[in-house]
């Protein structure tokens, strides 16, 4: 005997078809705003974060993070972060070497808040409307909005780095902090100024929040008529993890950017011993 093809039946079947084909169909993939910390290559031969062992992809996964806002517990990671700091000897005997206890004070700090501060108001600005104003921190100047994409995929940034420069009240330390431009190093590399998170096994971090790659250079002399002296004879690096651009784009106003991006920023303890 067949069964009757009900009304109630039929709908049930027509549903379950519905469905079933709706689950062939996936949502398409969400392209990321930069290129992912993983797929970039930081040697030679193209030897990508994710594919390699590595002390910055250990620190991601092993969720090594403190708040940019908690100076103290920064400053006590210095030795790790900037291990590969030579402690500069010269002949002259009033010379002292150079140190990371140099680095220790309100200037270090100051240049990481202003730099967060000033790439994310650039981001908020850039899609806004042009009947729009939005000041940023770097000489209180009113930046370009309305640009159809994110800093450093194009614009001033593809040769120009993003940068600030602190010089304490004696005039003997000058520290110097900076994204290189794109010109510099692509972002497809991992000294490129900016990426997306992207996913690590382990990591605790959403994959949509931005990394900035910050170069640290620094300077001092004992008098104004010493010479100076460097720190490091290549730029120290330092990796800031910063709220996603959907989140940092939904504030109110550029005041609004910054403040969430450097309230939520956080520094990746890399050990670089």
């Amino acid at each position: 005997m067949r069964t009757p093809l009900t009304k109630p039946l039929l709908l049930s079947l027509l549903t379950s078809t519905l469905l079933g084909g709706c689950s062939l169909f996936s949502a398409p993939e969400r392209e990321p705003d930069y290129p992912t910390l993983g797929s970039t290559y930081y040697s030679s031969d193209d030897t990508t974060v994710i594919e390699s062992d590595n002390v910055l992809k250990t620190a991601i996964k092993n969720n090594r993070l403190i708040a940019v806002s908690n100076r103290s517990a920064i400053e006590e990671k210095f030795d790790l972060l900037f291990a590969e700091v030579r402690q500069y000897q010269t002949f002259a005997t009033d010379t002292k070497p150079f140190t990371n206890d140099d680095l220790k004070g309100e200037d270090f700090h100051k240049g990481l808040e202003t730099l967060i501060k000033q790439f994310s108001c650039e981001l908020y600005a850039s899609q806004q409307s042009s009947d729009s104003v939005q000041l940023c921190p770097l000489n209180h100047k009113i930046v370009d909005n309305n640009l159809g994409y994110l800093p450093f995929q194009d614009g001033r940034h593809v040769t120009e780095r993003l940068s600030t420069t602190l010089t304490n009240s004696e005039g003997t330390k000058e520290l110097d902090m900076f994204l290189r431009s794109t010109h510099e190093r692509p972002l497809e590399s991992l000294w490129g100024g900016v990426h997306e998170l992207g996913s690590f096994k382990g990591s605790e971090l959403a994959p949509t929040s931005l990394v900035l790659t910050v170069n640290l250079s620094a300077h001092k002399k004992e008098s104004h008529s010493r010479p100076w002296q460097e720190l490091h004879d290549e730029p120290l690096i330092l990796f800031v993890v910063l709220p996603s651009v959907e989140r940092i784009l939904t504030q109110r106003n550029e005041v609004d950017a910054m403040n969430l991006s450097y309230q939520k920023a956080q520094l990746l303890i890399v050990d670089s011993r």
